[in-house]
């Protein structure tokens, strides 16, 4: 069943998010499908598929299984969870799904199947508190972590300096990927956690330029450093003045966290001021 303003053949993405919509749920059964305008403007937004859990294949594996569908369609940003894994996620206070996945954001519900959440069953003050929490947990690990950089920084101890500021990124690249995309992802490459956060902002998709070579060589020299401290590889020749442009950036990326981070939290209580919640 079809639902929401979307589908009304005057809205301006009817036509692209209807397409999409039907594409999709021939490959996948799906309880619900949510659709958002993205801030990007290469991009027409972002579909979010609640899996069903009737369906062939579990969530987590539907993007390999959708892959050479989707991968065609980079107007769209996808996301793929369960009910089970969203009902968890918002006990942790994960914002994305108050913020994508809203009742005007449904564009198709199948028969017989509810929405993925009733935000007047939500506690404003129980859900931004764990958002705080955990924001502050990955937050900290980062801060912890890069306590150690002026020390090996000062001593010359350069593959150490860049192992932290690439464990710093790393943290930091999960901790807004949480934010801005409701998952992420394991990798150590911070060229692949750009990435995966750059298809829902293009700040964070662009911290490091890989069309420019000093910041595509910065990149590598966190990765070397990386594979060199935790799987004993060749690491390739550092110096001070790289590492000094990368914790410039770092300090930069720091700053612009906390700004969304505020930001989706005002939102989130509009929405819910909006709806009459407390």
């Amino acid at each position: 069943m079809y639902c929401n303003i979307l589908t009304h053949k005057e809205h301006p993405r009817y036509r692209a998010v209807k397409k999409m919509a039907k594409l999709l749920l021939e490959f996948v059964e799906a309880d619900c499908i949510y659709f958002t305008e993205s801030d990007l403007e290469s991009k027409i937004g972002i579909m979010s598929l609640v899996i069903s859990r009737e369906g062939e294949h579990y969530y987590d594996d539907v993007n390999d299984h959708l892959w050479k569908v989707i991968q065609n369609y980079t107007d769209f940003v996808f996301c793929f969870f369960n009910r089970d894994c969203i009902k968890d996620e918002l006990k942790r206070g994960n914002l994305f799904f108050i913020l994508n996945c809203g009742e005007t954001d449904l564009i198709y519900k199948n028969d017989g199947q509810k929405p993925v959440m009733d935000i007047k069953s939500i506690k404003l003050k129980r859900l931004i508190k764990q958002t705080k929490k955990r924001y502050r947990i990955w937050r900290s690990e980062a801060v912890t972590i890069g306590r150690d950089f002026r020390f090996h920084h000062k001593n010359d101890n350069l593959l150490m300096a860049f192992y932290v500021l690439h464990q710093q990124f790393r943290y930091l690249f999960i901790n807004v990927s949480w934010l801005l995309t409701g998952e992420w992802i394991p990798h150590e490459s911070i060229a692949d956690q750009q990435e995966h956060v750059g298809a829902f902002n293009s700040s964070f998709g662009k911290v490091f330029d890989v069309n420019i070579e000093k910041e595509k060589d910065a990149l590598e020299k966190m990765d070397s450093a990386c594979k060199a401290v935790q799987w004993g590889k060749q690491a390739e020749a550092f110096d001070s003045e790289s590492a000094d442009y990368v914790n410039e950036k770092l300090q930069w990326m720091k700053k612009e966290i906390e700004t969304v981070f505020l930001e989706k939290i005002e939102k989130v209580k509009e929405i819910f001021n909006n709806h009459g919640s407390r």
